[in-house]
């Protein structure tokens, strides 16, 4: 069961390292690789792109390798630049102000 888990951690850090490498290539410094999976009906290695942002990190896509780890698949930067600009136009934001005037702003308000 070790040699198994060492083998698989080799694996992982075979991916991670592919991946970053592309991320850093053609994406930029913000991208990172995610969580690794591994798809077994399409029999492809799955990587998340993960996006840092000043709200924190948010998933923008996603890599794909094939069993001999060649790149047959990553989301287009425009894609991921709409998916991390939607996420963030969804988050809330933390406000110090008189709740009142907020809501005569029309803006939801939630104490904390």
């Amino acid at each position: 069961m070790a040699r198994r888990k060492n083998i698989q951690s080799n694996i992982d850090e075979q991916i991670r390292e592919l991946a970053d490498e592309y991320l850093l290539k053609h994406i930029g410094e913000l991208a990172v690789s995610g969580l690794i999976r591994f798809d077994e009906n399409r029999r492809r290695w799955i990587v998340a792109i993960m996006c840092e942002t000043p709200q924190g990190v948010l998933p923008a896509g996603k890599i794909e390798l094939d069993q001999d780890l060649d790149l047959v698949y990553a989301t287009p930067r425009d894609a991921m630049v709409r998916v991390v600009e939607e996420q963030l136009r969804r988050l809330p934001h933390l406000v110090f102000a008189d709740a009142d005037e907020l809501k005569a702003k029309g803006i939801d308000v939630l104490a904390v």
